[in-house]
């Protein structure tokens, strides 16, 4: 073996051996349980590698494909996929590989594929979620309508694209790099010429999901539930769903 592979195979080997060591943060509910106390009125498709969370009627539904954050089963994103889909949303939530959404950061390609009856599309994502979205819709900006970002900021210039941006994050969060998003901002158009921008007061970095406390993360000041209706609200609003 070649010096070059030989280093490629034990680059690989050993980042694979640090990932197996690293724990995700599971949903903080019981995943079946939920489901069944919420399926009146949403549908709900598991998939091997995805969940479809939808109302009952899509017509002229617009369509949101969602990437979890960095170590969040995707599961823990349920809570906020009912929500926009009570208010009118079709959300397919995706299933990354290891829970990095860095590893196949250009599954929106396939699963819009499978609903082509879905014909307004927006990419979204939470944290490295977002960016890996963001760094998707830059090299596929005519597939989409929008961006939604969730305390999370895009390293791709996409400030020139005809696309509208939604960046929430929580006035309590203490894992979203400030600086960063700060720095990012120049790669997003300017705030009311296409980029929204919404602070959820009290609202911290976890609770965009439900998977319990995240370290590093600030107390919240309201609940997750509570997080999770006023950024569905805000969602639906700027899609057009109100």
């Amino acid at each position: 073996m070649k010096h070059s592979a030989l280093a490629a195979f034990f680059a690989v080997l050993f980042f694979t051996i640090t990932l197996s060591a690293c724990k995700s943060y599971p949903a903080a509910f019981e995943v079946a349980k939920f489901i069944n106390q919420n399926e009146n009125g949403v549908t709900y498709i598991e998939g091997d590698s995805f969940f479809v969370v939808m109302p009952e009627e899509i017509t002229d539904t617009p369509g949101i494909i969602f990437y979890p954050g960095g170590l969040v089963e995707y599961q823990a994103y349920l809570p906020l996929m009912e929500k926009l889909a009570r208010k009118g949303a079709f959300c397919i939530l995706v299933k990354m590989p290891f829970d990095f959404a860095f590893f196949d950061f250009g599954a929106a390609g396939r699963y819009m594929k499978l609903y082509p009856q879905i014909d307004r599309w927006y990419m979204a994502g939470h944290s490295l979620g977002g960016a890996m979205a963001a760094s998707y819709i830059s090299r596929h900006e005519e597939d989409f309508e929008g961006l939604i970002l969730l305390a999370a900021y895009s390293t791709h210039d996409i400030s020139e694209e005809k696309l509208k941006v939604l960046s929430i994050y929580g006035s309590n969060d203490g894992v979203l790099n400030k600086s960063h998003y700060q720095k990012y901002r120049r790669n997003l158009p300017a705030v009311g010429k296409g980029l929204t921008e919404i602070i959820i007061e009290g609202g911290n970095h976890a609770q965009f999901a439900s998977y319990g406390a995240q370290k590093g993360d600030y107390m919240s000041e309201i609940t997750p539930d509570e997080q999770q209706e006023k950024t569905a609200e805000e969602i639906a609003e700027w899609i057009g769903l109100k």
